[in-house]
């Protein structure tokens, strides 16, 4: 129901524009009235293609007001559409016998799951690029007060992509991470 609603909805922006692109053309006697085929929309142009002065500029300002209202209509369904849409998916594997697609939800969780997992971080967020070559998969760490930049954000790259790499089966041609220090005030820095 929610696609014919759709549908609907872009018709009538549709519609909207192309009346008040028609009662543009017609006012402006770029396209005479009678060469509208919908009789009663033929009798209300041939009235508004005789106004002049004041009434003139209400026509345009009607015309330009469908124009806008189906132009925004449009916009607001387009976008609409384009946020319930299926969340982005990844084809996992695909054989004669069906096709495994995974979301990429999915794996930006199994990535920060699989980070968290270090005791040396405090807090991961990831991000997913899906390429042709393979899965970029950026993080950025909150790590422990005094913890090893150099070695935790290593370790964190190589546990992200063996586990997604073995869960998934999807090729992880990078891991770059950003690190961030994340401390608790009562908790002093130790040093080696």
């Amino acid at each position: 129901m929610n696609a014919f609603n759709g549908f609907l909805v872009t018709l009538g922006a549709l519609a909207c524009i192309a009346v008040g692109v028609l009662i543009l053309l017609v006012v402006t006697e770029t396209l005479a009235s009678q060469a509208v085929p919908i009789s009663p929309l033929r009798q209300q142009l041939s009235a508004m293609a005789q106004d002049t002065g004041g009434a003139w500029w209400r026509d345009v300002g009607i015309a330009l007001g469908f124009i806008v209202v189906g132009v925004i209509v449009l916009a607001l369904e387009t976008r609409l559409v384009t946020r319930t849409a299926a969340p982005g998916m990844v084809l996992v594997s695909s054989e004669s016998n069906g096709s495994v697609r995974m979301s990429v939800d999915s794996i930006v969780q199994l990535a920060q799951r699989t980070a968290q997992s270090n005791r040396e971080v405090r807090s991961m967020r990831c991000r997913v690029r899906v390429t042709a070559a393979g899965l970029v998969i950026e993080c950025v760490a909150g790590l422990r007060m005094g913890a090893d930049v150099p070695e935790v954000t290593a370790e964190i790259q190589q546990d992200v992509r063996e586990v997604i790499e073995r869960l998934t089966s999807l090729q992880v041609i990078d891991v770059p991470v950003r690190a961030r220090y994340q401390g608790d005030r009562d908790q002093p820095v130790l040093t080696r």
